[in-house]
């Protein structure tokens, strides 16, 4: 009876250990993934703050344009 116990104990035990095993294997190659989307994600807002910078310059040149053509319109009056 013990025999069987302790048999019995060994195998939920190594079956533990296997299961332990295949999840930690899983949660590296997933945290790998994870680090390939957040190196994309930097790029992506690297790119949208480019753009972004760039719309403000030229949003503040036109509005100087708009200010210079006002002005010069409110002199001709």
């Amino acid at each position: 009876m013990v025999n069987i116990f302790v048999s019995a104990l060994s195998v939920i035990t190594a079956l533990i250990g296997a299961i332990t095993t295949l999840l930690a294997s899983l949660h590296t190659n997933h945290h790998e993934n994870f680090g390939d989307k957040f190196k994309t994600l930097q790029q992506e807002r690297d790119n949208l703050l480019e753009d972004y910078q760039n719309e403000r310059k030229r949003r503040i040149e036109l509005e100087e344009k708009y200010e210079k053509l006002k002005k010069k319109l409110e002199n001709t009056v």
